[in-house]
């Protein structure tokens, strides 16, 4: 914000007053019908939100900016500033201008931000909205990393080694990040993550671990966190404290949906890292970024919004104890095995909505009638719910019968006070229904039956007066009178007290009608409190129950995410995959479960795979660029994550450990702005892989070496296999995809790698994908068909094959020719190739080379092109 040098009249005072305090956020500040910023925060909304610049006083000296929003538009302009990263801060009239003396009293109600959004028409309904804070101590070693999602109540914390943060946000993706200190944001800001999230320093000094402690004992109403797995001096603890700081600074309303707490451990799931993430595709594909093409984009058939976030959650964080896997897979198979019932159920949640949502809008007191109405929607469906799952026997759905509790008592109240349709501001009225409240049902009596009583009145009023031209009315100046023609003025009564004169007429206003006035306008104004008051109270009731009422939500997300499963794994033919642990992969029939659902016309070809820890611990895989070796490499890692996450897989049967980490490094990729090229990328990626593995981790690696020489790519390539093979803290199954057949040689020197290739037919020197993996090694690698299947020119083809020859044949020549060749051209006819003759250093030949550089083709006609070019076959 800029200062101003002008005398500032009494309401921008009370303006800039609030935005000294917010320097970094854009004021909203209410002015009758609008949103209004000024200064600086008007040139930036009027950029941001595409409306009007201008002006106030225009004509001073010192014009001060000006660009407002319509009041009731502020969800359509609200959203643009959100997407756009902006913090804003509403200031609200808080007393009634036509009772204020002086400037209207004016507060700021609400700071929204980035990762503290209530409302869901703002976010995306299939994720969460994190907000995070990362906390560091004195040390600075470790780092405590704490999660929440004020629209869903979710909340989360750890404690990380530096090396981990920036794997652990681009898992979660924040979109706030709030630390306490510079040098911390400064380092986050040094990360370069490539996404975009806002880092916000909150400068709080009186914030330490205690204050962290007591907030968030508060918060969940306990007096002590043991239960949380929090202690008062750990690092993640304090970053969750740091977040309720935080958000208590920003929010005027309560939290109470925010009840629990839940620590957890990165060593606790399949570990994941960005790049394997990422090259796995399990949230977005990587040609554009987005759910569709993705694992997520295929699993995800969820019926609520709840149990889709609850699967985008486990599948980053698959599993890695066999018990509760195999607990899942229990639940999932008995879905699967009464499919009749599942489908039920999933009928039976497509009519909840996101309850967590609604329950978080009760829990900050911001919850509309309509949105109450609809939460009796959503927890009426508890019996029959109940019903359902006691036809299963698992022990998750037996669980949650259990936990299912009784809300008719909240739907009941709820339904007996509103209406069947109700407004969505409290302010609206006609909220309630008839006989819900005595002295509401007598008000709205007396205002219903206005029309009626002054019919009555201005009958009555004719008959004792003697003015059959007498009226009653009423407008919003006078309020109700009684008019009388000049002619009959004579007649008017002595009780009549005048009004107003008109031309032809006067008005005149009786005790009677006075009274009546009064009682009218009275009742009005009283039903509007009454009705307030009344809808105050019941919210004020579900926001106690709030507790009480979340834990159906995470019933519904669970039970969401253990049918959409069934119903992909019965749709799609999944099997129930196996675990052991005597170190066997063995995977049959197995399937990429998105490639085989893009396919269009063609039937995706099954492939096995199986490696042990005995004597086949590497499947070293040779064949063609585009035969499909990337894929296959892809749906085994896959194939791990899903059953790891407690998912029947693409297959007929696997057999599988359970695998601590799964990492790929495939594809070709490069960091620009980390100064870091594709190869470069490339070994960072793998030195990570060979520093991180264990003997219980899955390693793809796809074409490793091909950002370099050749000769340098394959001896890395090699050396690569060997460390895996050799060394015994790795020692991990691997699947090593390469265009390098001369690494085939490698089954005969180590005996735990063992050659497939991928089948390719050749015919009329024309190459078939078979897609098939074979036992056995390639001894080509077919990239000069691939090149032709590309659209690469005839020439370009006849020629590479020259040389391909000649690199075989290990005597390249400056020609590119080999000694068979140069022979063979030598006893054919005296007509030379032209790059032959164009090679030989002679002078004529220099001078002829010289001619064809300098020739101007752009100042040439098509004929004058064409009459040189013979001239220059005659010189050859």
């Amino acid at each position: 914000m800029k200062d101003t040098e002008q005398k500032l009249t009494p309401m921008l005072q009370q303006y800039m007053d609030v935005k000294k305090m917010h320097p970094d956020k854009l004021l909203l500040f209410r002015m009758g019908d609008f949103y209004e910023t000024f200064f600086d925060d008007a040139k930036l909304a009027s950029k941001l939100l595409g409306i009007t610049l201008t002006a106030r006083d225009r004509r001073s000296d010192s014009p001060v900016p000006l660009a407002g929003i319509p009041y009731h538009a502020l969800d359509r302009y609200m959203d643009k500033l959100i997407r756009s990263g902006t913090k804003v801060v509403i200031c609200e009239q808080v007393e009634d201008p036509k009772l204020a003396k002086g400037l209207v009293k004016r507060e700021v109600v609400e700071i929204i931000t980035p990762g503290a959004i209530v409302d869901d028409q703002y976010i995306d309904g299939k994720e969460n909205n994190f907000l995070a804070a990362v906390y560091t101590g004195s040390r600075k070693k470790d780092y405590g990393f704490a999660l929440i999602d004020i629209s869903t109540g979710d909340f989360h914390f750890t404690t990380l080694r530096s090396t981990q943060l920036a794997d652990e946000i681009l898992r979660k993706q924040p979109v706030e990040i709030v630390v306490l200190d510079d040098d911390l944001l400064q380092a986050l800001e040094e990360l370069r993550l490539p996404y975009n999230p806002v880092l916000t320093g909150f400068d709080n000094p009186f914030f330490d671990a205690s204050e962290g402690y007591q907030l968030l004992l508060n918060q969940l109403g306990t007096t002590t966190l043991d239960g949380f797995g929090a202690s008062q001096n750990d690092p993640g603890t304090i970053a969750a404290g740091l977040l309720i700081s935080y958000l208590t600074s920003l929010k005027k309303s309560d939290l109470n949906h925010i009840r629990t707490l839940r620590r957890y451990a990165i060593e606790e799931a399949m570990q994941l890292d960005e790049t394997s993430r990422r090259n796995l595709e399990l949230v977005k594909n990587l040609r554009s970024n987005t759910r569709e093409a993705s694992l997520i984009g295929v699993l995800d058939q969820t019926k609520t919004p709840m149990g889709a976030r609850l699967l985008h959650q486990r599948l980053l964080h698959p599993l890695i104890h066999r018990k509760e896997i195999e607990r899942r897979l229990n639940a999932v198979y008995e879905c699967k095995d009464l499919f009749h019932i599942t489908e039920d159920i999933r009928t039976l949640l497509d009519t909840i909505g996101d309850l967590s949502r609604i329950l978080s809008k009760a829990g900050t007191q911001r919850i509309n009638p309509r949105e109450l109405l609809t939460l009796t929607s959503y927890l009426s469906t508890a019996p029959q719910l109940v019903s359902m799952l006691e036809g299963f026997s698992n022990d998750i759905f037996t669980e949650c019968v259990e936990q299912i509790g009784d809300y008719s008592d909240i739907v009941r109240e709820i339904e007996d006070a509103l209406v069947e349709n109700p407004p969505v501001q409290i302010t609206d009225g006609n909220l309630f229904r008839d006989g819900y409240h005595k002295e509401l049902d007598e008000l709205r009596q007396i205002s219903r039956d206005g029309k009626g009583w002054i019919a009555r009145l201005e009958q009555k009023e004719r008959e004792e007066s003697g003015i059959p031209s007498l009226k009653v009315g009423f407008n919003k100046v006078f309020g109700y009178y009684i008019e009388v023609t000049n002619t009959h003025l004579d007649k008017v009564p002595e009780h009549y007290i005048g009004k107003q004169t008109l031309v032809n007429s006067q008005r005149f206003i009786s005790p009677d009608l006075k009274e009546y006035e009064s009682k009218v306008l009275g009742a009005e104004e009283r039903i509007q409190n009454i009705e307030y008051e009344l809808f105050v109270k019941i919210r004020a009731r579900i926001f106690e129950e709030t507790p009480r009422l979340l834990q159906y939500v995470g019933i519904i997300a669970e039970i969401d995410f253990i049918t959409n499963l069934a119903w992909i794994a019965y749709h799609n033919n999944y099997c129930r995959p196996a675990f052991n642990d005597e170190g066997i992969l063995e995977i049959l029939d197995s399937r990429h479960p998105v490639v085989e659902r893009l396919l269009v016309g063609e039937a995706f070809i099954p492939n096995d795979i199986s490696l042990n820890h005995q004597d086949h611990l590497i499947a070293l895989i040779t064949g063609p660029n585009m035969a499909g070796k990337s894929t296959y490499l892809r749906q085994v890692g896959l194939i791990a994550v899903m059953a790891q996450m407690g998912s029947f897989v693409p297959a007929s049967s696997a057999n599988m450990p359970v695998f601590d980490k799964v990492f790929t490094r495939v594809g070709a990729s490069d960091n620009l702005a980390m100064g870091q090229s594709t190869f470069l990328v490339e070994m960072i990626e793998t030195s990570n892989i060979l520093n991180s593995a264990t003997p219980n981790s899955l390693i793809l690696l796809d074409e490793i070496g091909r950002g370099t020489s050749t000769f340098d790519g394959l001896s890395l390539a090699w050396s690569i296999v060997e460390y895996i093979h050799n060394i015994k803290r790795l020692k991990s199954m691997t699947l090593f995809a390469t265009h390098y057949h001369e690494l085939t040689e490698l089954e005969n020197v180590l005996d735990g790698v063992k050659n497939y290739n991928v089948s390719v037919k050749e015919w009329n020197d024309e190459m078939v994908f078979v897609r098939k993996i074979e036992r056995g090694g390639s001894d080509q690698s077919y990239g000069i068909q691939v090149a032709r299947l590309a659209g690469m020119p005839d020439k370009v083809i006849r020629r590479a094959k020259q040389i391909l020859e000649n690199l075989e044949a290990h005597e390249l020549s400056p020609q590119g020719l080999t000694a068979r060749m140069r022979k063979q051209l030598a006893s054919q006819t005296p007509q030379r190739d032209i790059f032959e003759i164009l090679y030989e250093k002679t002078e004529e030949k220099q001078g002829l080379l010289d001619e064809v550089r300098d020739l101007e083709l752009d100042k040439m006609t098509p004929l004058e092109a064409l009459q040189y070019l013979m001239e220059l076959q005659k010189k050859i």
